[in-house]
């Protein structure tokens, strides 16, 4: 469990909210990374929502993910309600319920947000006996327009009724857990498929023109949807496997009208980590000085380089707003404590518009806990080792071996170099080695067709099915069938709500 990783991450998101006076918070789903959160991970998700509602921020939208139990979510919503806290767990079997006017106190109105949730299967579709693959994703897309098209209808229609009374543009913005088609994924980020086969990525196209913006969750890598600068992932907040170690991670600040001209450069550092799990995702409305933002480090630079900028002039709106979407309860190992941030000082402009009177600025999160890799044959691994041990005051690594000359006794060598090396740092474990893989022994395993050698934990739940196939002989024209099969089985237990009646 990473409780202190992610207290750290709420604890600088509740400071930066604070810091750039920010109206709407708005959680964009995977609040838990289970549907049976631990209690700590409930008593940081209620706590954190409890210290927010006194803050600044005015109200909190927050959409079930696929990780999420919508019912878990849904159960306290009512009580929720009395700290401007909005919980949409489940779809709405009438959307007008989906369709939230967030004002001020005195009434006056921020902004509308449609507040999609994570549409399951039988959400966005019947099925039926004998239903192709290519019939199947037909409908799951099917559905997931008409929902999106039914919410913008009934927003539009109430920003007309605004409009009238108030004289000017009201802000539409849109929420969605999904995966966007030809989107950027990582190895080892442990992001489900949502649908069967990983049927029903959606298009920007999907998104009618109303939704000024549209923040989505799902997916790690912060990113754009197509070439639309206003349909935008954040990602999450903190590294969720070692693919994403090389990641600078990102908040969205999505600011409207007057807000533009509101804009706090003021970096949020970080006390040494408490204690949380949660992961998330933002976009709020405030405006930005000549500030810059570091790129990612290391790749990825289409996800937060690749944006336009027109300035122009602002409008009379004055609303600030903000997206995010969360993994609390994250199954990972124990953080060690005592661990202090690491603080990049930066933020970036990645969109003007002037025709929605919208700007997003990218927030850089410090990082709370480093993760690394090391690969290459036993002389390189050695070497970068060493340097890690001399230069790192804590990481969490995994090691990759990809030289040619058989090594069975990888895992010892690597344990025994960092067992040394934390003997002579005082007894503190500066380097944590948490996964080793061995890539030439797979090879070679693989081509021998024996599987006696590989660890269970190198192996994902479809290669595990893999290997039953071909244990039990099963003739190949038998097995795309029954890796269908498989995987609606998958998908039935990844969905049951084990909180619903």
């Amino acid at each position: 469990m990473r409780y202190e990783e992610f207290e750290a991450f709420l604890s600088w998101l509740e400071e930066t909210i604070s810091a750039q006076k920010v109206d709407v918070l708005i959680v964009a789903g995977d609040i838990f990374d289970t549907m049976t959160p631990s209690n700590r991970a409930q008593a940081l998700y209620f706590e954190f929502l409890g210290r927010v509602s006194k803050s600044c921020c005015q109200h909190v939208v927050i959409v079930a993910g696929n990780h999420d139990s919508p019912t878990f979510l849904d159960a306290p919503s009512q009580v929720l309600k009395f700290l401007n806290v909005h919980v949409i767990g489940t779809a709405c079997d009438d959307l007008t319920d989906e369709v939230l006017v967030l004002g001020d106190a005195d009434g006056i109105p921020h902004c509308i947000v449609a507040a999609v949730p994570y549409l399951r299967d039988r959400d966005v579709r019947s099925s039926s006996a004998g239903e192709s693959a290519k019939t199947k994703d037909a409908n799951v897309i099917a559905g997931i327009c008409a929902h999106y098209d039914g919410v913008a209808e009934i927003a539009t229609a109430k920003q007309a009724e605004l409009a009238k009374s108030h004289k000017r543009h009201i802000p539409i913005i849109a929420t969605g857990h999904l995966f966007a088609l030809d989107s950027k994924t990582t190895e080892d980020d442990g992001v489900r498929d949502l649908y069967v086969g990983n049927l029903g990525q959606i298009s920007a196209s999907m998104f009618d023109d109303c939704f000024d913006y549209v923040a989505l969750g799902h997916l790690h890598v912060p990113q754009r949807v197509g070439s639309c600068d206003h349909i935008r992932y954040s990602g999450s907040p903190i590294a969720m496997g070692f693919g994403e170690a090389r990641q600078q991670k990102q908040v969205l600040l999505a600011q409207f009208g007057a807000a533009i001209n509101r804009f706090n450069n003021e970096v949020v550092k970080p006390e040494v980590i408490t204690d949380t799990s949660v992961h998330i995702e933002k976009a709020a409305s405030h405006s930005m000085n000549n500030t810059q933002f570091m790129y990612d480090l290391f790749a990825f630079d289409e996800s937060v380089n690749d944006d336009t900028t027109n300035k122009g002039d602002d409008s009379d709106e004055n609303k600030n707003s903000a997206s995010f979407g969360g993994h609390a309860d994250a199954q990972e190992p124990l953080f060690e404590k005592g661990l202090s941030a690491t603080v990049i000082p930066t933020t970036r402009l990645l969109h003007h518009d002037d025709s929605r009177s919208l700007q997003v600025i990218s927030l850089a999160i410090p990082c709370f806990q480093k993760l690394a890799q090391v690969s290459g044959d036993w002389e390189q691994i050695d070497t970068e080792l060493t340097t890690l041990m001399q230069n790192a005051k804590s990481v969490w690594l995994e090691v990759i071996y990809t030289g040619n000359a058989m090594m069975t006794d990888l895992r010892e060598r690597v344990n025994d170099l960092v067992t040394e090396s934390n003997a002579n740092n005082n007894g503190i474990n500066n380097i944590e080695v948490l996964k080793i893989r061995n890539m030439q022994i797979k090879d070679k395993v693989m081509m021998q067709n024996a599987y006696s050698q590989e660890a269970l934990q190198d192996l994902s739940n479809a290669e595990v099915f893999e290997r039953c196939l071909n244990s039990h002989d099963i003739v190949d024209e038998q097995k795309p069938a029954l890796r269908n099969a498989y995987q609606e089985i998958v998908q039935m237990i990844v969905q049951e709500d084990l909180n619903a009646e």
